[in-house]
């Protein structure tokens, strides 16, 4: 197993001696490309003097709407060599939120692929005057938007690059968090932080020398970040990325690329174990499956179906992407695993006092060593002490620990439906409902109730090509659920609303009645609309 025992305390310092150590060895391949580790280094020294050319000072936001492709690793580690903090975002954002994000983060440069410029020219009045250079398509005589500069420019400029290596405590980045509950917040990230949590993954995630790392997710997430990207640098092997994740193409993707570790999260895995069987599940050399969210109910056959070995973890964008995680020689089915070394974790009830083993409550954890977690919400200070309360960061997540110290998710603190003196978790009635064939996906809520309190509705997503009644539906949760847990409405939709990292939009679900629910109630009293 690969175990680097290197430390870094700069993503900066790390690039320059893996570039020394691995010169024209692949660091990182795209569909549109791939850059060797000198390339990555030599190249991102151009876009720091370019930067510098341009104005941008030590401190200064650059901000980024690239998807996965070389030009955003090059960006990223230039702005580091730049001193500036580099705020990537999500590419799948347009109007009003985009512009929050620009307005909120203020950056003095922007970088738009050239495909996403019509996201961003709505709101490129946000309030600021940055610089914006543009990705240029492949269509070279596509011409750029009128006042932006190519990027090219950036990559191929000729100025003597800085010199000074940043601090451990500066900020690198901003990444926001996903939005799940609310307006998203920015989250500061230290240079140590970003080398940390892919040291701590790299010692548990089963690498060999020849490892190669691959995922879909988007690299403006930390995810793909330090769990890819960074992992993959620190010890020496190539990350390769998807442009997105497609379910229908991951593993033939994955083989195409000779990958052995793939990262998955919640929706992906359930997605992926509901498509069809094909020959090629197993086919394609993929080993290990970096995951978080793996549902209990089909660990073991998605291990048996795709060949693979699951170690699941648990972390946030905050508190070092990766905080807990399973040791690969002792996995658990079911549980998220052990604290990482960096870190301290408790679960506590609502006044902060710790609770007994196999009792549910908050996750609050802290680190041992400095900047090795998030420095504040920028611009939010109300918000970072509200998070920081009691000198531990209170995740908004439920969990349990065992005698043994492994901890089990339960589900978002926010997300608990509160029924008839009953507190349940979404994540449990999801987990039964997507067991039945025709379901894809579904996602759960609370809304309200006529008594108070709330009742519970399920969002359903059917695989192409099936068909189930709400009947059967509620037939076959009450046969595996308690009678409090079972949805009172059924709505069927196209599709859930997700984030680009896949998350569950559950804000935009939260509390709807839109009147296509079927209402289990009036289908006992056979007087249920008919299901849409």
């Amino acid at each position: 197993m690969l175990t680097s025992e290197e430390r870094y305390d700069d993503i900066v310092g790390l690039l320059r001696a893996k570039s020394r150590k691995n010169g024209s060895r692949t660091a990182l391949r795209f569909l549109s490309g791939a850059l060797s580790y000198e390339e990555l280094d030599q190249l991102s020294d151009r876009v720091a003097a370019g930067l510098r050319a341009a104005g941008v000072q030590k401190g200064d936001r650059v901000a980024c709407l690239v998807g996965n492709r070389p030009d955003f690793p090059l960006l990223w580690f230039g702005a580091a060599k730049a001193r500036a903090v580099f705020v990537p975002l999500n590419t799948a954002l347009y109007g009003d939120l985009l512009r929050y994000e620009l307005a909120d983060s203020r950056p003095s440069a922007v970088v738009v692929e050239h495909s996403l410029y019509s996201h961003y020219e709505p709101v490129a009045d946000w309030g600021g005057a940055p610089t914006v250079w543009v990705v240029e398509s492949a269509n070279s005589e596509t011409p750029l938007p009128s006042g932006t500069f190519p990027f090219s420019q950036l990559r191929e400029s000729r100025e003597i690059p800085p010199t000074e290596a940043p601090e451990p405590w500066e900020p690198a980045s901003i990444l926001y968090t996903s939005g799940t509950t609310g307006r998203p917040k920015g989250t500061v990230l230290p240079h140590r932080r970003l080398v940390n949590t892919p040291w701590e993954v790299g010692r548990r995630a089963a690498l060999a020398p020849d490892s190669v790392l691959f995922t879909s997710l988007p690299l403006y997430h930390c995810n793909a970040q330090e769990k890819t990207t960074l992992v993959a640098l620190l010890n020496d092997l190539t990350a390769v990325f998807d442009d997105r994740f497609h379910a229908s193409s991951f593993w033939e993707t994955a083989a195409r690329f000779r990958a052995t570790h793939a990262a998955l999260l919640t929706t992906m895995i359930t997605v992926l174990y509901k498509q069809p069987e094909k020959p090629t599940d197993r086919t394609h050399g993929v080993q290990v499956a970096t995951a978080s969210g793996t549902p209990r109910s089909i660990w073991k056959a998605f291990e048996s179906r795709f060949g693979v070995r699951i170690i699941e973890s648990y972390g946030m964008t905050e508190c070092g992407c990766t905080t807990l995680m399973n040791p690969p020689g002792a996995i658990r089915p079911g549980s998220v695993g052990l604290p990482l070394d960096f870190v301290e974790a408790q679960i506590v009830d609502e006044l902060d006092r710790p609770v007994p083993p196999g009792t549910g409550g908050e996750l609050v954890v802290r680190p041992r060593e400095p900047f090795t977690m998030f420095l504040e919400y920028y611009g939010k200070p109300e918000k970072t002490v509200e998070a920081w309360r009691n000198l531990w960061f209170h995740t908004g997540d439920l969990l349990r620990r065992d005698e043994d110290g492994y901890y089990y998710f339960i589900d978002r603190k926010g997300d608990v439906i509160r029924r008839r003196g009953e507190n349940l978790a979404p994540y449990d009635v999801e987990t039964v409902l997507n067991q039945h064939p025709a379901v894809l996906e579904c996602v759960v809520v609370g809304v309200p109730s006529e008594l108070g309190e709330e009742d519970v509705k399920a969002f359903v997503q059917l695989r192409p090509g099936t068909r189930a009644s709400p009947e059967e539906l509620f037939q076959f949760a009450s046969s595996r659920l308690p009678f409090f847990m079972v949805p009172r409405y059924l709505e069927f939709v196209e599709e859930i609303p997700k984030t680009a990292n896949q998350k569950a939009q559950r804000y935009r679900l939260r509390g709807r009645l839109t009147g296509r629910e079927v209402d289990r109630e009036r289908t006992r009293s056979g007087s249920s609309p008919p299901a849409p």
